[in-house]
């Protein structure tokens, strides 16, 4: 965690199928959704600061168009908002696809540096997201996410933007191929009073290559009323 969130109370949410969760037959928006919402019920949290990285920002703002109170702002970083035929196929692909065993754990280790690429990981963060990432199977290792995740329902914000009234910040980065620049402003655009900013020198992953610009973002919207 970066310094400036140092005596914040933060709270990492797995959604099912990711990280550390366990698998779970249905993986749609909605499933997500009330991953965040039991959350929140779980640790009877009011007024947080929701900050939501690419599937993980769409869900954050989808709870919050439900008028759901207890959401008092959103910094929705990079942020997928359209669905091309590769998607679909990749959908398809993935409705039936499990993690294949591979006795090398550094082959792994490997994948999960190329996964997050152009941002280079250090040794330290590598093996961090390594532990997070990968569980013991017969013959080696595999990942520990369930590959159906991938299996998405077609990205459609723009049904809902409208709806959502918190303070909302969208971040992009102003080299990401999910989220270009022209596309993060007409997002913005699209949610009321909402606020747009194009990170300098990121991609996709704005919070591993600008992580003191997340942690400033997110206390500003914490103190947000």
């Amino acid at each position: 965690m970066t310094p400036l969130l140092a005596g914040v109370r933060v709270v990492a949410l797995d959604f099912g199928g990711h990280g550390l969760s366990e698998h779970r037959n249905t993986y749609r928006y909605a499933d997500y959704a009330r991953d965040l919402t039991t959350l929140l019920d779980s640790l009877d949290l009011d007024g947080v600061t929701v900050a939501g990285h690419s599937l993980g920002g769409y869900v954050a703002l989808a709870a919050a168009a439900t008028r759901d109170e207890r959401i008092r702002a959103v910094l929705a970083i990079d942020v997928k908002s359209d669905w091309s035929d590769e998607d679909a196929a990749l959908a398809e692909r993935s409705r039936s696809g499990a993690q294949r065993v591979d006795p090398d754990r550094g082959a792994l280790l490997d994948r999960l540096a190329r996964s997050v690429a152009p941002t280079e990981l250090t040794a330290a963060e590598l093996e961090s997201l390594g532990e997070r990432s990968l569980e013991q199977a017969e013959g080696g290792l595999r990942f520990r996410w369930d590959r159906r995740v991938l299996a998405t329902e077609p990205v459609e914000p723009f049904g809902f933007l409208a709806q959502v009234t918190c303070p909302v910040h969208v971040l992009a980065g102003a080299e990401s191929t999910v989220m270009p620049p022209e596309r993060a402003r007409a997002f913005a655009a699209a949610i009321p009073g909402a606020t747009v900013e194009i990170a300098d020198g990121a991609g996709h992953h704005v919070e591993l290559d600008a992580p003191e610009l997340v942690a400033r973002r997110i206390l500003e919207l914490a103190r947000t009323r």
